[in-house]
């Protein structure tokens, strides 16, 4: 029993060093920081890969980019190799900055940017952080690409391009114009005033905007006040607060809508869709649906109601006036509704029309 003992504390004793020298990492950094002069009509371009990206806005002429690079390896003469092969790339004219991360192949001196040539073993984002700290105009034009890391913007209100993969893109103020390329990723905004935000497998919090473009898939979307929105959404679960109109066509989605001021138009395929208030009492609603669930809060509207439908369900409270039904195909089930609720003469539309599905209208 002694003898066993003896060996099994061996054998954990070498397993433990041996495991201490397998995760021991080298860690060896270089620092970069170039300033350039820079207006507010000026332009940064900035491609980055496997690092934080922070953008600062200030009132000075000129632009102060610092990049932080790390680089760790087993071995510190890799870990060194590595980072000496690390070299980003800056380019300023008048009032146009740009910076490219690149890295040399092994042995040669051919550039592969962004990494994509490069031994995906050999770099990855376990051993490499580029990050860059910017500070620049407020009003400077933005052009970002970043990958496997997060850009942050701050007290910078200009004009903004990303494109962010395997990160989370941070907007603390109020950005006049936004286009987003999202995948795999998060973003949080105060305030956009005009967007176009294409997101992929991500989520995404906006406070308030007036007029923002959504491509969405995969996502969770929450937005608390846009005047208009344009959406098309495939398999998402998406949060309206409040929206004055919308637009789009929604596929798979489920999608909840709190408060709406005056139309609603929407195409859908098998996609939930909830409206809990519509504040004009004049609003307009036109949707062409297919195999989707619609309910629809209408309390103290007044419109004329038209709806084709082919099979599926439609439930009406019993206050709608003047309701009347013609078949148009029988074998198919095909149906024209009629009817009018609420007050007589109103401009208030509400037209839906498609095949199967539940439509609900409750008081």
């Amino acid at each position: 029993m002694k003898m066993f003992t003896y060996y099994k504390e061996l054998i954990t004793v070498t397993f433990v060093l041996t495991s201490l020298m397998t995760f021991s990492q080298e860690l060896v950094t270089n620092s970069i920081e170039k300033t350039f002069k820079m207006t507010n009509s000026g332009v940064l371009h900035l491609d980055n890969k496997y690092g934080t990206i922070t953008i600062n806005g200030w009132d000075e002429n000129r632009i102060a980019i610092s990049i932080d690079i790390k680089v760790s390896n087993r071995k510190k003469d890799n870990a060194l190799n590595l980072l000496d092969r690390i070299q980003p790339n800056i380019k300023a004219s008048r009032d146009f900055i740009s910076v490219t991360s690149e890295i040399s192949e092994r042995n040669t001196g051919f550039l592969s940017k962004y990494f994509n040539k490069v031994n995906p073993f050999e770099i990855d984002k376990g051993n490499v952080e580029i990050n860059y700290t910017v500070y620049l105009p407020k009003q400077a034009e933005i052009n970002l690409t970043n990958k496997f890391g997060d850009v942050i913007i701050d007290s910078w209100k200009g004009k903004l391009k990303v494109n962010l993969q395997h990160g989370d893109l941070w907007i603390n103020e109020t950005i006049t114009n936004a286009i987003v390329d999202m995948k795999f990723g998060k973003l949080k905004c105060n305030s956009i005033i005009y967007g176009n935000i294409n997101l992929k497998n991500g989520e995404m919090y906006v406070n308030t905007s007036k007029d923002l473009t959504l491509k969405t898939a995969g996502s969770i979307i929450k937005i608390a006040k846009v005047t208009s929105l344009e959406l098309q959404s495939s398999k998402d679960d998406v949060v309206l607060e409040h929206i004055g109109c919308l637009y789009g066509e929604l596929q798979f989605s489920n999608v909840q809508i709190d408060s709406v001021d005056r139309e609603i138009n929407l195409s859908m395929k098998v996609t939930e869709l909830r409206v809990l208030n519509i504040k004009d009492q004049d609003a307009q609603v036109d949707i062409n649906q297919e195999s989707s669930n619609i309910s629809v809060n209408i309390s103290g509207l007044s419109f004329q109601f038209n709806a084709q439908l082919e099979e599926g369900l439609l439930r009406l409270p019993k206050s709608f006036a003047n309701i009347e039904t013609n078949i148009l195909d029988k074998s198919k089930r095909i149906r024209h509704v009629k009817a009018i609720y609420g007050k007589s003469g109103t401009t208030g539309i509400f037209t839906i029309n498609g095949k199967k599905g539940i439509i609900t209208l409750k008081e």
